[in-house]
């Protein structure tokens, strides 16, 4: 285990670095934060560049002993490295891990540009079962660190895969796939789905599904709502729609 207290050494301005995109892609890292999170990323052994505490614990004396770059550090880092006004003790840098999806029941966001929205439907899609998620290259990063904290740790249990959305959209029809999107101007009723291969399309929160994904759409799908509320918001929609697709799938 070593030791950094300087605010200024080269690896904490590293690290501070990818609270932006662009320093993300850049170095091909990203930041996790808490011992349940980590823990689940060492569990699917995800590639660590380090692990950053504050405070020993056994958990992170456990993940030293693993082989794990431990770094000891001034809690005053973790909230410079931290995008929270009080994050936990232990935070850890990933590298990111391409991914490819595959399978019988796929989940696809097209446009979603809330952080938020994206990792609560990745942790829906791995809580309903789903075989993956595709994100348009438009969709607010998942490696960013609110998308992870919603994610809670699924992009660590099924493949998240960054793609150009409609041209796989159309090579999963191609190939007998099913592609429901959710959709305002849709009707409030599946069509029979049982042994079907799916993809499930989530739109953007204020403008819904492209028009590209729209023509690729073989049924549009739209939640009932019996008061005032013109919407839903895109996660919780996203959890209704993905249980009744799984449901009427069997």
């Amino acid at each position: 285990m070593r030791e950094i207290t300087s605010h200024t050494n080269e690896t904490v301005k590293m690290l501070r670095s990818l609270k932006q995109k662009k320093y993300r892609d850049q170095h091909g890292l990203y930041i996790i934060e808490g011992e349940k999170t980590i823990a689940e990323a060492i569990a699917a052994r995800q590639p660590f560049s380090c692990i950053l505490a504050s405070e020993i614990s056994p958990f992170v004396q456990q993940a030293d002993q693993g082989g794990i770059d431990v770094v000891s550090v001034p809690y005053t880092v973790i909230e410079q490295v931290s995008d929270t006004k009080s994050p936990p003790p232990v935070i850890a840098c990933l590298q990111k891990t391409p991914a490819e999806v595959q399978g019988d029941f796929i989940v696809a966001l097209d446009g979603l540009s809330d952080p938020k929205n994206v990792g609560t439907v990745i942790r829906t899609a791995d809580a309903v079962g789903a075989s993956g998620v595709l994100v348009s290259a438009d969709s607010a990063d998942f490696y960013g660190p609110k998308a992870q904290r919603a994610a809670m740790g699924s992009t660590f249990h099924i493949p998240v895969q960054i793609c150009h959305l409609a041209e796989r959209l159309h090579a999963f029809r191609q190939n007998g796939g099913f592609v429901v999107a959710g959709s305002l101007n849709g009707i409030c009723e599946l069509p029979p789905l049982k042994d079907k291969r799916i993809c499930v399309i989530i739109g953007n929160e204020a403008q819904g599904i492209s028009a590209e994904v729209h023509d690729l759409a073989d049924a549009l799908y739209r939640i009932p709502i019996y008061g005032a509320a013109e919407s839903l918001n895109a996660g919780v929609a996203a959890g209704i729609i993905l249980y009744e697709v799984r449901r009427l799938k069997g």
